[in-house]
């Protein structure tokens, strides 16, 4: 995704608030015996191994396998984790690594799984897997990324030291939206997730593997890369039942020197107003501006509005729906980073209308460079036509074809591109 979202607070109030359960959730502060989290049941794993030379260790208060050559790693729990499959699926856990040996298999992921499984080393069928997590221990260190197959393989990170992973899976078929323990809120597509990795949202709405597969099941195995892997605080949620609104989404983006928002419901019940509010360090926030809702429908409605004098660097937006009663909550949390120097200059005639001039119009003086497709860069001659134009008339006719304009003020610098036509 082009900008950054982070979600940092969480629903204030709801009066149809989705009931969440906690289906699994362990802390390994117990026991430093591995039999004690076996068995199965409550919050109890139903398989918890390393095999040989392979360890895992408990004595720290977290599960740390210590992976040798040639041996596996695994857990797993597959005496069904609900009765009533859940609308979204919550997923949390932290995790390390310190990696010793890379692997040099042409697939090195490891992965936690969710679906129909069972309890031993072999990799399930993806007919049997709901939607899985990959790991990638690509380095010697303390390093890892995250692996999804989302249209071809797709690796996120590294990531270093000890990290929180929170994974919400949409298991319904319809749009809908979440709201965790942790502050992180959103809207999912039907049969999609998103990935967070601490606050930062990583994976939007990807996609799940086998959509009539019920998560009832998770299974973490590590076959590939050998060093030390530390898990802690496991839990698993699940949240059954409508919210008041169902929130698609909700976007914010720079546009010029202002910043544009929309955002769009699936389906609103007694929703009287939206409220845009805006903030600089996510914590005190002011309203920017108050929208109509649609009251009571079903149909999906789409919403739109401008912050006419945003705040430069990362600012904080989030939408506040206010019910009939005056009952409010906070649907979504979202940043924008905004370059100041990319609001202080704009391109006039983009498809230029020369080969020869470029013309562009700037609130304070720039410094600019011209660089083809191909990295070259292009020497400009400067012509100052007022206070806030120059003219930059590049030493050789451009041909056909888009460059990419660099200005720089102040020690900061943005880019546009020059389109040639």
């Amino acid at each position: 995704m082009k900008y950054f979202y982070l979600a940092v607070l969480a629903c204030l109030l709801t009066k149809l608030q989705a009931q969440t359960t906690t289906y699994f959730e362990q802390n390994f502060n117990s026991s430093s015996e591995a039999a004690d989290y076996k068995g199965g049941g409550l919050n109890k794993f139903t398989e918890l191994l390393a095999n040989s030379p392979s360890t895992l260790d408990l004595s720290s208060q977290n599960l740390t396998f210590t992976k040798a050559a040639g041996s596996q790693v695994r857990f797993a729990k597959t005496d069904d984790l609900f009765t009533a499959t859940p609308t979204v699926l919550y997923v949390q856990f932290t995790i390390s690594a310190n990696i010793t040996e890379v692997s040099s298999a042409t697939t090195p992921y490891n992965y936690l799984y969710f679906g129909n499984l069972n309890d031993n080393g072999s990799l399930p069928a993806n007919a049997s897997v709901f939607a899985r997590l990959g790991f990638h221990f690509n380095t010697v260190g303390d390093s890892f990324q995250l692996h999804l197959q989302e249209g071809g393989s797709v690796n996120k990170g590294p990531y270093s030291g000890t990290k929180t992973i929170t994974w919400v899976m949409n298991v319904s078929g319809a749009p809908t939206t979440y709201t965790d323990g942790s502050g992180h809120s959103g809207s999912l597509e039907g049969n999609k997730m998103d990935i967070w990795v601490d606050d930062s949202l990583e994976f939007d709405e990807a996609s799940e593997l086998s959509t009539g597969v019920v998560p009832n099941d998770f299974k973490f195995i590590w076959n590939n890369s050998n060093g030390t892997v530390t898990f802690d605080d496991l839990k698993i949620m699940g949240s059954i039942g409508p919210m008041p609104v169902e929130l698609v989404y909700f976007r914010a983006s720079p546009f010029g020197t202002k910043v544009r928002m929309n955002w769009a419901t699936s389906q609103e019940k007694n929703a009287r107003s939206f409220v845009v509010e805006r903030s600089k360090d996510a914590e005190l926030f002011e309203a920017i501006g108050t929208y109509a809702a649609s009251g009571t429908t079903t149909q999906r409605k789409e919403y739109a509005a401008t912050d006419e004098a945003p705040l430069s660097g990362i600012s904080y937006y989030r939408l506040r729906q206010v019910d009939e009663d005056g009952t409010q909550y906070i649907c979504r949390t979202i940043s924008v980073v905004r370059d100041e120097a990319d609001a202080q200059w704009k391109i006039l005639g983009n498809p230029a209308v020369s080969s020869r001039n470029i013309t562009v119009q700037a609130s304070q003086k720039m410094t600019y460079e011209l660089v083809s497709k191909t990295g070259r860069v292009i020497s400009l001659q400067t012509q100052e036509l007022s206070s806030r134009q120059t003219l930059l008339s590049p030493s050789e006719p451009l041909e056909s074809g888009v460059y990419i304009l660099r200005a720089t003020a102040g020690g900061g610098s943005s880019s546009q591109r020059v389109i040639i036509p």
